[in-house]
């Protein structure tokens, strides 16, 4: 009787042991992204990217054998939002990691509870703020709007300008960005002959723009999240200015369809992505074989950067997990520190130390529709073309 009750007792134990293994089958990826509101159309296509990047990693065998599985929801792009998302997602969801939005103003609102928790997270943000913090389990696949300051900055000496003009929302990165490219240009004997801002909301932007215009700058800088960046640029060309327009960040398609291809000419960036019209129009690679992976899925081409930055984040993740042999929080923490992959913005490098994978990248010009690397258009003729199609003393 005892050895048959021993018996039941090692079935029952492999059993649950059995059990146990099932339910850890699943590797519960969170998510917080903005799908309504105002910033919706970023959420959308970052989120897009997430998606694309899990079909892929599940169709080729998991994270180290584990399914993922998205558990997560609408931000509506508020921080506050986020924040109550990332609680429910801890405690009650109990996710193994997350990846989080692309409003810098969500993220660090939301992942220092991860932080906290020991979580592993990426965020899709671009502010150089919630990275600065001391938040180990928190890393980033896309550019740091800091890093790209001095590569854009430095553009301006380079075409022998010597004002700006910035103008800035009042998010997160925005002003962040602003501040940064203010000292990098004092740095640099730039003058800062104007600083303009907007409130959350406006779109009407003439008076601000009258005022910079008037001290007649050779160059504006303009430091705003996505959606106001096709009616700034229209604004601004209405209002008369025709230079060169320096942006914290690329002018995508979604921007141009809103401002027009003409009035966006001339607007110069600094940033790992750019987007593209066509599939065809990128020579890239790994960027082609991925624009007609999207195209495939979605039936629409890429139109904001958001949708790269979703894709890359999961690479890194399924890279620190393959490295790890691991799919524990603390192990993908250390083995992110080991990563070096092909991002579709260049080389993802974490070797450094600082969370970042992106660390250096190109500056582009966009000119009738097509994003040029700046140097080949400066060197080309391109700068003494642009001055013959404006009119613009040199």
């Amino acid at each position: 009787m005892k050895k048959i009750l021993a018996l039941v007792l090692v079935s029952l134990l492999a059993l649950s042991a059995v059990a146990a293994l099932a339910e850890g089958d699943t590797f519960k990826l969170g998510w917080y992204f903005g799908l309504t509101g105002g910033n919706s159309a970023y959420g959308i296509e970052c989120f897009n990217g997430v998606k694309l990047g899990v079909d892929y990693i599940n169709a080729n065998g998991g994270l180290n054998g584990q399914q993922i599985e998205l558990i997560g929801a609408d931000t509506q792009c508020s921080p506050e939002e986020a924040q109550k998302i990332a609680t429910k997602l801890i405690n009650d969801d109990h996710v193994d990691a997350c990846i989080g939005s692309m409003n810098s103003g969500e993220v660090i609102a939301a992942a220092k509870f991860f932080n906290e928790a020991g979580i592993y997270h990426i965020g899709c943000g671009t502010a150089a703020s919630w990275m600065a913090e001391d938040w180990p389990y928190v890393f980033r696949a896309a550019m740091n709007n800091d890093f790209a300051v001095p590569i854009a900055a430095a553009l301006l000496p380079k075409l022998g300008y010597e004002t700006v003009a910035i103008f800035n929302g009042q998010e997160d990165a925005s002003i962040g960005t602003a501040n940064a490219f203010e000292a990098e240009f004092e740095k640099i004997g730039i003058e800062v002959v104007d600083r303009e801002s907007y409130s959350v909301g406006d779109t009407d932007y003439s008076a601000q723009i009258a005022k910079m215009l008037s001290y007649e700058p050779d160059c504006v800088c303009i430091c705003v999240i996505g959606e106001v960046g096709g009616p700034l640029v229209n604004q601004l060309r209405l209002g008369g200015y025709e230079g060169i327009i320096l942006d914290k960040e690329s002018f995508m398609d979604s921007q141009i369809e809103i401002a027009g291809k003409e009035n966006s000419n001339y607007i110069a960036f600094s940033n790992p992505y750019v987007t593209y019209k066509s599939v065809d129009d990128c020579d890239i690679p790994n960027m082609k074989e991925y624009l007609q992976l999207y195209l495939d899925t979605y039936g629409e081409m890429v139109a904001t950067d958001s949708a790269y930055r979703g894709w890359d984040s999961m690479m890194v993740l399924a890279e620190a997990a393959k490295i790890a042999g691991s799919n524990d929080s603390e192990a993908l923490r250390e083995a992110t520190h080991k990563v070096v992959i092909p991002g579709l913005g260049g080389t993802l490098d974490y070797t450094k130390g600082n969370r970042e994978g992106y660390n250096e990248f190109n500056s582009f010009i966009l000119v009738d529709g097509k994003n040029l690397l700046f140097d080949d258009w400066f060197n080309n003729g391109g700068y003494d073309a642009y001055l013959e199609d404006t009119g613009l003393e040199k």
